[in-house]
């Protein structure tokens, strides 16, 4: 599988994970041109606190991976299927200079663990006091985004 970055995201924070597109994402698989729109709201990497060394949420080879990642996790992604989007991000690891076996134990862990929150979440659900610093503003900036 080969993945190219079309475009690089443009993010705002929402709180302690949480980020939202605020422009559109382009990237390519194998020729495949998907975008992540506006509005779509990512959690990054989801890895233990004490695995960010290996996976950062946002940042290092991993951030736009997370983020087309969790569009094919999503409800509104295309279904690719789970284990192609767990490849997808591992791809674009190698693909930002992460070591194989960097990847490969990345990749290992959402072919483990992804089951829990494959295609099981809508974005709004995410915007919670849990993960916000304000609910309600960010709830309103995301709106906005999206709707102009």
């Amino acid at each position: 599988m080969e993945v190219e970055l079309l475009a690089t995201e443009q993010t705002k924070r929402l709180g302690n994970r949480l980020w939202v597109l605020t422009e559109n994402f382009y990237f390519a698989v194998d020729e495949l041109t998907y975008e992540v729109p506006k509005g779509f709201i990512t959690d990054g990497a989801s890895c233990p606190r004490g695995l960010w060394s290996l996976c950062s949420p946002v940042a290092g080879p991993f951030g736009q991976g997370a983020i087309a990642h969790d569009f094919f996790y999503s409800k509104d992604g295309p279904n690719i299927g789970r284990l192609n989007a767990d490849e997808i991000l591992y791809c674009f690891g190698r693909y930002r200079g992460s070591g194989w076996a960097r990847a490969q134990a990345v990749k290992s862990g959402v072919n483990c663990f992804g089951w829990m929150s494959y295609k099981k979440m809508y974005s709004h659900d995410k915007l919670t006091s849990k993960a916000c610093y304000n609910v309600e503003k960010a709830r309103n900036f995301v709106g906005e985004l999206i709707h102009g």
